[in-house]
């Protein structure tokens, strides 16, 4: 099949009942959305040449996840590592390929969806359906032209900040950890920076706030006409990191949302007074995820270079992935990882601050560190902390309807 006749024809699928995983009573003939807002398995399919359908160890697959009653989820590529004019778009490009193929290649367990309403049809004939987001930068130049190019291929999620250092339109909380660099060069966002906001509200791409600044997040929240999301967060009340409350009230008041984290190192209290007490270790637990995100090459690309030193990068930063994947947690550190009731103190806290409609799940769970849960088979346990706190029709929102209602807000 054509690429352009598969997109042209992502949303036309028969719909059947569901085999279902039953919540809340419900008939298990009845769509129940359970969907993760930030899940990274491309990168994983790109650079370990895994079938994601089957279960495997190091983070998040598809296997386990559909048995946990997942049917939705927001796949994020990332473009770690190719942070300049050149590699950034190259390498978007090559992980959207690689999303669309695997796609194709599965097509009976899943399906692209480029709206909401082919995620419902998608789902209801029994299959995932996949949203494709990009974390860490699509081009850090911001030009619009390939915005809109990216948008053709599926693009509906971006987070706005990059993941290595500050871009032509953002500044990066993240920028001195990973890059060096300051985390307020343009004092938030800049004239680019607001003229591709207006540019995502016209195509209906989803503005992400997570990993800016508090500055970028207001900025960001202000400059939208369309809600926006931090898509993988947590709740500076509860943790001590992630969005003050300032941010939290301002990203409902436009209608947003946010996705809890599942990092142990954001999410629990006890997690964190271990990385306190323990720096070394905390240092080693943070290493494997940190270099590789930030990684930066160790040879320089020499005048005359016709590829020689993209096959160089390619093969230094896939050893840096692939060793991320083999990261195992000591015994002493796996003690104190959060339990799904320490994840859902951060959803109680955004249901009696704002509102059950602005917030959802996003665990970013990924090889390289502790997590809550463990894997992707632990989805029920997080519902079943959920419904320890709130309504049956509050979980249903968290579950997935937040994140549909935010996706289908999108265009402004």
């Amino acid at each position: 099949m054509r690429r352009r006749d598969f997109i042209a024809g992502l949303g036309s699928a028969v719909t059947w009942p569901i085999v279902g995983h039953a919540q809340q009573g419900r008939p298990t003939s009845e769509p129940i959305l359970l969907v993760d807002g930030h899940v990274h398995i491309t990168n994983r399919i790109y650079w370990e040449r895994i079938d994601a359908w089957q279960q495997h160890d190091g983070g998040w697959d598809y296997a386990r996840a559909r048995a946990a009653g997942v049917n939705c989820i927001i796949d994020n590529i990332g473009t770690y590592g190719y942070w300049n004019y050149n590699y950034t778009p190259k390498q978007s490009l090559r992980l959207i390929e690689t999303f669309h193929r695997f796609a194709e290649s599965h097509s009976d367990k899943m399906g692209v969806a480029l709206n909401v309403g082919d995620a419902r049809r998608i789902i209801a004939s029994g299959r995932m359906a996949v949203f494709l987001g990009c974390e860490s930068g699509w081009d850090h130049e911001g030009d619009p032209d390939v915005l809109a190019a990216l948008y053709r291929l599926g693009l509906r999620l971006v987070q706005f900040a990059g993941q290595s250092g500050f871009n032509a339109f953002s500044d990066s909380a993240l920028a001195p950890v990973q890059g060096a660099q300051p985390a307020d060069h343009y004092h938030g966002i800049n004239d680019r920076g607001r003229m591709l906001v207006s540019e995502m509200n016209r195509l209906g791409i989803l503005i992400d706030i997570t990993h800016g600044t508090e500055a970028v997040h207001l900025q960001l929240i202000e400059a939208s006409r369309a809600p926006v999301v931090a898509s993988h967060e947590t709740l500076q009340a509860i943790s001590g990191v992630g969005l003050s409350d300032a941010v939290l009230k301002a990203l409902a008041t436009k209608g947003g949302l946010v996705g809890i984290h599942g990092a142990a190192a954001v999410v629990g209290r006890r997690f964190r007074k271990w990385l306190a007490d323990n720096p070394d270790k905390a240092a080693d637990a943070a290493q494997q995820t940190l270099s590789t995100v930030g990684y930066q090459p160790t040879f320089p690309r020499t005048p005359g270079d016709h590829g020689e030193y993209i096959e160089r990068f390619d093969r230094e930063f896939g050893d840096r992935w692939r060793a991320k994947t083999r990261w195992v947690a000591a015994p002493e550190e796996e003690a104190v990882v959060p339990t799904a009731d320490e994840w859902a103190e951060h959803v109680d806290y955004v249901i009696k601050t704002v509102g059950a409609d602005h917030v959802a799940i996003g665990l970013d769970m990924t090889a390289g560190r502790s997590t809550v849960p463990k894997n992707a088979s632990g989805y029920p346990d997080l519902i079943a902390a959920l419904n320890r706190i709130t309504t049956p029709a509050n979980v249903r929102k968290i579950c997935g309807e937040n994140w549909f209602r935010v996706l289908e807000q999108a265009r402004a």
